[in-house]
């Protein structure tokens, strides 16, 4: 999907653009569900324009918090730790984490969050991250701590408004 096709404000539409074509920092999408974060995130990602200086790294990576729990546990199980995972994940040049904090997390889960989203922020003049939401900032700060709301909410936010598009009585 183009960004110019999204069904969000114009001036919205000119920020994602901005960020697919230099990707650095923080975008967070928040809101209802159903209100095009995750296909916004896309368009975003789609469209990036991303050159690497090193063809042995991953340009994007796209992962639900569904998806990422349980790469995580696998690689638990597997190797006995995330360290692979975790580079893999502070290094790529564009991030896209959905739906975060779907589900309470674990401590350890948390600190493996923490961990890439404390390297990223470190090197957000050089990595994107988009994160999308269900969470507000008081929910997420619970779910999470202070310390990650305070890197995620450094770059832009968008709140998503609006009812549940996909949704239909039944």
């Amino acid at each position: 999907m183009k960004i110019e096709d999204l069904d969000q404000p114009e001036d919205w539409k000119a920020k994602f653009k901005e960020f697919a074509d230099d990707p650095k920092g923080f975008i967070l999408l928040a809101g209802k569900n159903g209100t095009g974060k995750t296909t916004s995130a896309e368009a975003i990602c789609d469209n990036a324009r991303i050159r690497l200086e090193d063809p042995n790294h991953y340009d994007k990576i796209f992962y639900t918090q569904v998806d990422l729990f349980m790469k995580w546990t696998q690689d638990q199980k597997k190797w006995g730790e995330t360290s692979f995972l975790c580079n893999k994940l502070i290094n790529v040049r564009l991030l896209v984490l959905d739906d975060v904090g779907t589900r309470r997390p674990s401590e350890a889960y948390k600190d493996f969050i923490y961990a890439i989203i404390e390297k990223r922020e470190r090197n957000k003049l050089n990595v994107g991250t988009i994160i999308t939401t269900n969470l507000n900032s008081s929910d997420m700060r619970e779910r999470f701590g202070d310390a990650i709301i305070s890197r995620v909410a450094s770059g832009q936010v968008f709140r998503f408004e609006g009812n549940d598009r996909r949704f239909k009585e039944f």
